[in-house]
């Protein structure tokens, strides 16, 4: 019980501190603005809320590298998401 609360807290400040960057990241680029592109923000922030509890359930034996990879490739997604999408969209 207590790895899992580890591992729990673990990837819960790792991808908090990433949706925040992210949401910081998305307001300076202007893309806050854009009803178009709300809904996907939304559901990111969603999924980085809620991957926590999913990656610290399954982060056991043989799983435990995969979690951790998709762990931080998500923290990488959101943190360079709101740079390339204001690319795509010009801003």
């Amino acid at each position: 019980m207590i790895n899992f609360i580890i591992r729990l807290v673990g990837y819960a400040l790792l991808l908090g501190v990433a949706s925040r960057i992210a949401q910081t990241l998305w307001s300076n680029e202007g893309l806050d603005g854009n009803a178009i592109l709300q809904p996907f923000h939304d559901e990111g922030i969603t999924v980085l809320l809620l991957a926590p509890v999913v990656l610290a359930l399954l982060g056991v034996g043989i799983l435990r590298g995969v979690c951790l990879f998709l762990g931080c490739a998500l923290a990488g997604a959101a943190i360079t998401a709101p740079f390339v999408i204001a690319r795509v969209t010009g801003g």
